[in-house]
């Protein structure tokens, strides 16, 4: 038995296979428990054919030794629970795409009904499209994310502590991206294909009812200031002190718009 890369340490003889449970390897069933080989925890857990061995070599400390071993193959097992945990939905990320991720952290390919952790080496090498054209062709919201949550995470760490040791990376990245009219153009033309869906619309809704209220009471402390700046107590006293001029003169000493003055006097009756 050859204990390869996860540090197996001492491996106890695994325990009979229940039934059905052998065919693991390709099967769509979710399991939640027991011992799996490293290939099969890799269709388990979204990651593609050999990548979960070069994880684990990467990352020694971070991931569970192996707990037994399958004589008739000489295959080592893992405990799918302690490797579940490693994997797991990761719920405090703070981005802002939208999150496409299944419940339990996948990503669930839609041509072809695959989950991985990452979509988009699946999607280049079993289907021959971007992850442009995914979206496109599925009616994705542009910003929608095709990796899990945890696989989001880790890139961002990694991309931070890349900025931290090399500082003229950001300014690479500045001279690699595209000129702000170009970006403007391929957002609206990304938003235009998906405008009508019902998830888009719901999702800006909901936006918008988070960031109005917040919005709004920015503009009033923002009138006010300007108000104080003036050498006014308050914005109402500055309406109440200026409604003998007219609109233009009032907005001018007072700091604000003409409109901003024709709304306070609307709204005090003045």
């Amino acid at each position: 038995m050859t204990a390869d890369d996860a540090g197996a340490g001492s491996l106890r003889k695994a325990p009979p296979v229940a039934p059905g449970a052998a065919g693991l390897m390709g099967s769509s069933r979710s399991f939640t428990s027991g011992l799996v080989t490293r290939r099969e925890a890799e269709h388990l857990l979204g990651y593609a054919a050999g990548s979960l061995k070069a994880a684990m070599r990467c990352h020694r400390d971070r991931w569970p030794p192996a707990t037994a071993g399958r004589l008739r193959d000489r295959a080592l097992l893992w405990d799918l629970d302690a490797l579940l945990a490693v994997v797991g939905p990761d719920t405090g990320l703070r981005s802002r795409r939208s999150d496409g991720a299944d419940p339990d952290g996948l990503v669930t390919c839609l041509g072809c009904g695959r989950r991985f952790r990452s979509l988009g080496p699946h999607l280049a090498r079993a289907h021959q499209m971007t992850a442009a054209r995914y979206r496109t062709e599925h009616r994705l919201p542009t910003r929608s994310a095709l990796m899990a949550p945890t696989v989001r995470r880790a890139l961002s760490a990694a991309r931070i502590e890349a900025m931290d040791s090399d500082p003229q990376l950001i300014e690479r990245m500045r001279a690699a991206t595209p000129p702000s009219a170009e970006l403007v153009r391929r957002s609206a033309a990304g938003r235009a294909r998906t405008d009508d869906l019902p998830s888009v619309r719901s999702a800006r809704r909901a936006g918008a009812l988070r960031t109005l209220p917040a919005a709004q009471q920015a503009r009033r402390e923002a009138v006010e200031a300007r108000a104080r700046a003036a050498g006014f107590p308050s914005m109402a006293t500055a309406i109440d002190a200026t409604r003998h001029l007219s609109g233009r003169a009032a907005c001018e000493l007072i700091g604000v718009g003409e409109t901003t003055v024709r709304r306070w006097r609307r709204r005090t009756g003045n």
